[in-house]
């Protein structure tokens, strides 16, 4: 994934990180009692969270494991 894709931050319950690639996926999967989206771009979440569960194709992977190649 390019690190300047803009992607949408929530957390769940237990604090987990979930990176979703829209805002609509993101509203979607917001959990009421941890209300909040973050928008950044995708290479913030590596530098930051290289664990966070990025949602991409009704898959879940670790931001990490999107990295383009250097």
């Amino acid at each position: 994934m390019n690190p300047e894709t803009i992607v949408y931050l929530i957390h769940d319950r237990q604090g987990q990180i979930i990176v979703l690639p829209t805002r609509q996926e993101a509203e979607e999967f917001e959990i009421p009692e941890v209300p909040g989206i973050e928008e950044r771009p995708f290479g913030w979440v590596l530098e930051h969270h290289p664990k966070a569960l990025v949602r991409i194709f009704y898959q879940y992977y670790y931001a990490e494991e999107l990295a383009e190649p250097v």
